[in-house]
């Protein structure tokens, strides 16, 4: 394990991989196996938004825009948030958490940070990792 969990996330399980292409991955993430938890991370190393390439900044988008409609859909939530601190691993990565429609007031916005220590269950994040690949997999409607 390196110092940077996003680029060590390269080497997750197929199992935790909800989506990868050349440029873009998100798994789950041990110590953030949360169920409807993933990280969405640029795949090579860049620090900030001002690393990231014109294509990269396209392709981010695109990509999040599947990757929330796959998380509504595999997991009933209202939406999802994207958290991006930066500060413990500057890689450019987001944290992306599925929203429930019943979250707690205390709870909502970063707020769901606080549900990490106590909603931990890796089995349970890669069965809704499974869920989302298949949301990802199916044709959009038309």
């Amino acid at each position: 394990m390196s110092a940077c969990l996003p680029c060590d996330l390269e080497a997750a399980d197929d199992e935790a991989v909800v989506y990868r292409d050349d440029v873009w991955s998100c798994e789950v993430a041990d110590g953030y196996d949360v169920p409807g938890w993933f990280i969405l991370r640029l795949r090579r190393h860049a620090e900030g938004w001002e690393a990231l390439t014109a294509d990269e900044l396209a392709g981010f988008g695109r990509v999040s825009q599947r990757l929330v409609a796959a998380i509504v859909a595999g997991t009933d939530a209202t939406g999802a948030y994207f958290m991006s601190f930066g500060e413990n691993y500057p890689h450019f990565h987001f944290l992306v958490t599925a929203r429930p429609a019943d979250l707690a007031t205390e709870h909502r916005s970063a707020g769901i940070l606080a549900l990490r220590a106590d909603h931990r269950d890796r089995a349970a994040s890669l069965a809704v990792a499974a869920d989302v690949r298949r949301a990802l997999a199916a044709p959009a409607p038309a």
